[in-house]
């Protein structure tokens, strides 16, 4: 896709239209990456699904009463404990290795070097397990960010800020930190957030825009196939063959949202490694570095390059000013949640008009 003489310093249309043509010329690899483990759960969920929450709807179908030991069955206990285990298969599979050889395959394409599905999962060698560390690390950090939420005043003012921030943009920098720069688990969430706060408002822009994207490709169409759902079947209990309904609904839901799930997240992970490398050419040179180490011969190689990345900044983990910036981020996600809660009270008051035959 590009090469050391073309990386540059970057706009933000540039930046979308780079990720674009790259996710668009490697499409079957990047989606490949994710599917190979993606489709296999997804499959193991929707079963688990079927096999536990249909009783549950043949059950109240059949006009027994509704009381918690009618609901909360073994069968449906079982289930929820099976949900817990494929939901933590899923950190380790997706959000680890997958994610990890994604972010490889992305960053060699992007510098030049032609990577299939196979050569990516080989490259990352036990990358994914610091990665899979590194993102419990940001659980637990998100929930420490809950209880700061909680302080009276200046909790209530920067809190919020503060937890969209790390989940949407530290978070997903992660990846690329860790597998490109073979960083430590726990220092790789302080070289994320140094990297990101150089230009903090851009990459806010930037992370907006992604999450847009996110819900035209993804939850659009997964809330439309579910309202045209309850339009042609109704509630799955009060139709004529309850479990017939429920197990269509299930399946065309599953299958939906796996569909333009495995489109978003290679996108979304493919602009985020453009990201990193651009606030690295910006703040750190990076794209001489390369020419250098080209000029001089470089054995390893663009990646080696990658790799001697400057350590994580010791010192204030923030300022009063990136405080101010946490409180303007506080106020505006508060704004779009209030925007969200009132779009997602009208599709649901429309789901269940339409399921009532209104």
């Amino acid at each position: 896709m590009t090469g050391s003489a073309n990386l540059r310093p970057l706009t933000l249309a540039e930046l979308l239209d780079q990720a674009v043509r790259l996710y668009r010329k490697n499409f079957l690899t990047f989606v490949g990456i994710i599917a190979i483990v993606q489709v296999p759960l997804t499959a193991i969920s929707l079963l688990v699904s079927l096999l536990t929450s249909g009783e549950t709807v043949a059950r109240l179908a059949g006009g027994a009463p509704v009381t918690p030991s009618s609901i909360f069955t073994p069968t449906y206990l079982l289930g929820q404990l099976a949900t817990i285990f494929l939901a933590i298969l899923s950190l380790v599979l997706v959000s680890g290795v997958a994610t990890a050889a994604l972010t490889r395959a992305v960053a060699d394409n992007y510098l030049g070097e032609s990577v299939n599905i196979l050569d990516a999962y080989k490259k990352i060698g036990s990358t994914w397990l610091k990665l899979v560390l590194a993102l419990v690390l940001a659980i637990v950090i998100v929930f420490l960010l809950a209880i700061w939420f909680i302080v009276p005043c200046v909790g209530w003012l920067t809190g919020l800020g503060m937890i969209a921030f790390f989940s949407a943009v530290i978070t997903p920098l992660i990846a690329p930190v860790l597998v490109l720069e073979n960083q430590s688990a726990s220092g790789v969430i302080r070289r994320a957030w140094d990297l990101a706060r150089r230009r903090f408002w851009w990459v806010v822009g930037f992370v907006f825009i992604l999450f847009l994207f996110g819900q035209l490709i993804v939850t659009g169409p997964t809330t439309l196939a579910t309202l045209v759902l309850q339009l042609l079947f109704g509630n799955p209990v009060f139709a004529d063959d309850p479990t017939t309904a429920f197990t269509l609904q299930t399946i065309i839901q599953s299958i939906v949202s796996l569909v333009f799930s495995l489109i978003y997240i290679p996108f979304q992970l493919t602009n985020m490694t453009l990201m990193y490398f651009d606030l690295r050419v910006r703040t750190e040179g990076f794209d001489l570095a390369l020419l250098a180490g080209a000029a001089a011969g470089n054995e390893g190689g663009a990646m080696q390059t990658v790799a001697q990345a400057p350590q994580a900044q010791s010192g204030g983990l923030v300022t009063m000013t990136e405080m101010g910036y946490f409180a303007l981020l506080s106020i505006g996600a508060g704004v779009l949640w209030f925007v969200f809660v009132f779009v997602l009270a009208g599709i649901g008051a429309a789901i269940g008009l339409a399921s009532a035959g209104f």
